[in-house]
């Protein structure tokens, strides 16, 4: 027992907190006071640090693009033009690798709206027909043609309340185009005229219209490309689709022979309950155009070009009006209510209300003739990745600046948004605290204060020793 007893008085050596007996201990008020401070203020920072703990902290890398080879993006639009005919209104895309894809319809939908952007129409899905109508050889024509006399304000609605059925080809004598048909047109005339004397039959007739002189009279009509060739049935060319007022517009071959044949099915219908002629299109009768949808596009510069081109057409350039009114624009999907609460909660600036589109709700006017609007974007991914991440818990966020400018093109008139995604992205994860380290944090908040609050006990111990030294006058 002797050894063991000698070995336990050694290891008390090594006591680190030694004890004062509680006889030599002093309680003073001052300490008291001091205690009670201690422990609230130990059991404040506690609590502070225990919501910290809890807290989610995030961490921010700037990386080089990990996106996948050849990934798409999905671009999203809704975008009202007043003045842009559904008719003619067309959606390209082309990149920086040389992808163009002409007159998108698959995935676009084109509604036909009036100058206070509400709709007046049914949606156009096939604008043009692809390749454009045929034509007869280049200086083909045909002898003992009698030239029509175009029509004119004064005589154009008498002229087709005089015949049920009037085919009227809306023309520019400036028009490639246009010129091209006035041989097949002028023909075809003839021929339909002679078979349906105004005398015996005259139930259909063929005019034209020079829209050059008699702007008023086609700007009433909605004509905006050359040449267009409308149906007028008893004096009026209105349809009704769906209870929407619409044009009737033949957009078939331009040749003689497929004139007089187009002329020869509409006979039969001449004084009959109107209904749609299989060789005609519905075309708006407003001026306005509302084109919504998506495009997928590659990680590269690119452009989303709208403007008015159709096959076979042209357009007077200083009389086209490209305002538009952007309702929405932006990349990716819209984030799910769950994901959209990650997002907030860990984006390291916030989200601000239009992080996701910066051009939602803008309008951009053109002043003067000719104008075009071109866009730059520049968009950045930022890769929200939560803490407990499962497959397709992580979200791409994809935001951008916008820069607009607007100037006078040689060219037809557009709207262009031109964007580019930076190849660096934002990485944003979630960084979880290490339990030692809260512990770590807790025992360094107990001694700190408790280290702190003994030394100014301390300190005031002392002073009113002194001063009650000094008034007894024993201080020296």
């Amino acid at each position: 027992m002797a050894p063991l007893g000698r070995s336990l008085s050694r290891l008390r050596a090594v006591d680190f907190y030694k004890k004062v007996p509680l006889e030599l201990t002093e309680a003073t008020l001052t300490g008291a006071w001091l205690s009670m401070a201690a422990a609230v203020l130990m059991a404040t920072l506690l609590v502070l640090e225990f919501a910290a703990y809890l807290r989610v902290q995030t961490v921010s890398e700037l990386v080089v693009d990990r996106s996948h080879s050849n990934e798409l993006v999905k671009v999203t639009f809704n975008i009202s033009f007043p003045a842009l005919s559904c008719e003619f209104a067309t959606l390209d895309v082309s990149d920086a690798l040389g992808t163009k894809r002409m007159n998108l319809t698959k995935t676009v939908t084109r509604v036909p709206i009036d100058l206070d952007l509400s709709k007046a129409g049914v949606a156009v899905e096939e604008p043009q027909p692809e390749g454009g109508p045929k034509y007869d050889a280049e200086g083909a024509w045909w002898d003992n043609v009698d030239i029509t006399v175009p029509l004119t304000s004064d005589n154009f609605k008498t002229t087709l309340a005089r015949h049920p059925i009037v085919v009227v080809n809306f023309y520019a004598p400036w028009c490639h185009w246009c010129q091209r048909l006035e041989p097949a047109w002028e023909a075809a005339t003839k021929a339909v005229h002679e078979k349906y004397p105004e005398g015996a039959d005259g139930r259909i007739r063929f005019a034209k219209v020079d829209c050059t002189a008699e702007m008023e009279l086609c700007r009433g009509h909605f004509i905006t490309g050359f040449p267009s060739i409308r149906v007028f049935r008893r004096g009026h060319d209105d349809i009704y689709i769906e209870g929407m007022h619409q044009h009737e517009a033949y957009q078939g071959d331009r040749t003689k022979e497929a004139l007089e044949a187009f002329a020869d099915s509409l006979v039969p219908s001449a004084g009959l309950p109107h209904h749609q002629h299989g060789q005609l299109v519905a075309a708006p009768q407003v001026h306005g155009c509302n084109m919504a949808g998506f495009v997928l596009v590659k990680k590269v510069p690119g452009t989303l070009h709208f403007t008015a081109r159709a096959e076979g057409h042209s357009f007077d350039h200083g009389a086209m009006n490209m305002s538009h009114v952007v309702h929405a624009f932006h990349f990716g999907a819209r984030p799910s209510p769950r994901k959209l609460w990650e997002l907030k909660k860990l984006h390291p600036g916030g989200l601000t209300s239009d992080w996701l589109d910066k051009m939602a709700g803008q309008l951009f006017r053109s002043d003067s003739p000719q104008h075009t609007h071109e866009h730059w974007l520049q968009v950045v991914t930022t890769t929200i990745e939560p803490r407990r991440a499962t497959r397709g818990s992580s979200y791409d966020a994809y935001e951008y600046t916008a820069n607009s400018h607007t100037y006078v093109s040689d060219s037809t008139p557009s709207a262009k948004f031109s964007y580019a995604l930076s190849p660096i992205q934002v990485i944003v994860r979630e960084k979880p605290r290490r339990f030692y380290h809260f512990v770590t944090t807790l025992c360094a908040i107990i001694g700190g204060v408790f280290t702190v609050a003994g030394i100014l006990d301390a300190i005031l111990h002392n002073a009113v020793k002194v001063l009650r030294k000094h008034e007894l006058g024993k201080y020296t």
